[in-house]
């Protein structure tokens, strides 16, 4: 598999300063220095040079996840097996490798219009300890979490994941519809080449942003707890009471960050030593417990 992790994440917000912020104050992120990128915030978790790149825009949406390559081969590889499948692919360019500090970058789409980009080469960046008494969060070789996306166009979504991207299966989960007569839900999680449970979830349905929900993993739950205090306090609505996850086993709770970013800060996350052993999960549950959801009513 030539996919290693997610690497970094590109948001547009009207406010960069804002959002940076907030990740700062709430989430214990820290400022990075600018790679270029004209008006954009870079954030940092841990000794990645960044982690997310806030950019300027006039919607506030997700714009892509940057997938991490083992090599220069495999990302070279993954280009041809993309042009052999008939996938166009737009090569970065030298500015754009700048700004993601990486050596070289390439994006497609996905069949459910999600942009993914992926490179090579990734700069080292200096030391660095999380905000808030946080010992560090859980990124490393595993990347900088997950995140789910909108895949209406399901199966063609999970094929490219599958067939073309290399992603294996971690979890296939299905739940009740929302109404009589839509379709059940379905979140069809995918991991890369590490231990964590799953990198990529694809959910059956769309969303306005561009994301069902990105995760940041800390290492105990007081640090977790302890952000959900930060959470309440900045008045930022938490639509997902704290509860443990069925699959992954992740103990989290999900808000809104600035922007309607969903969000997801957990701890003890499953990890997969040896994925040749793990056989994929077929799940008809969420949670063991807790989660009690709690979206707001618009209109």
């Amino acid at each position: 598999m030539g996919v290693t992790n997610l690497g970094y994440v590109i948001l547009e917000m009207q406010d960069p300063a804002g959002w940076a912020k907030f990740a700062k104050s709430v989430l214990g992120f820290g400022t990075a220095k600018s790679f270029g990128e004209k008006g954009a915030k870079y954030l940092r978790m841990d000794n990645a040079p960044f982690r997310y790149m806030i950019r300027k825009g006039e919607v506030d949406r997700f714009v892509a996840g940057g997938y991490q390559m083992s090599s220069k081969k495999a990302f070279e590889d993954q280009i041809k097996t993309f042009e052999k499948a008939k996938i166009e692919v737009c090569r970065g360019d030298a500015n754009g490798a700048k700004h993601r500090a990486v050596k070289g970058f390439a994006s497609v789409t996905d069949p459910s219009g999600n942009v993914v980009e992926f490179f090579y080469g990734r700069a080292k960046g200096e030391p660095f300890t999380p905000g808030h008494g946080i010992k560090s969060f859980k990124t490393g070789k595993m990347g900088l979490g997950h995140m789910v996306l909108p895949a209406p166009e399901n199966k063609k979504t999970i094929d490219f994941y599958r067939k073309v991207m290399g992603f294996g299966v971690s979890d296939d989960l299905t739940l009740p519809a929302f109404a009589p007569g839509m379709p059940k839900q379905r979140i069809y999680f995918m991991h890369a080449d590490n231990p964590r449970h799953h990198t990529l979830g694809l959910y059956n349905f769309p969303n306005p942003t561009g994301v069902i929900h990105l995760m940041a993993e800390m290492g105990t739950i007081d640090e977790v707890g302890m952000c959900m205090d930060r959470v309440k306090e900045a008045g930022l609505h938490i639509f997902a009471s704290l509860g443990r996850h069925a699959n992954d086993h992740m103990v989290s709770f999900y808000f809104f960050a600035p922007g309607g970013i969903g969000f997801e800060v957990g701890y003890e996350g499953k990890q997969i030593k040896d994925w040749s052993k793990y056989k994929p999960t077929k799940s008809k549950i969420g949670d063991l417990w807790g989660h009690e959801y709690d979206f707001p009513v618009v209109g």
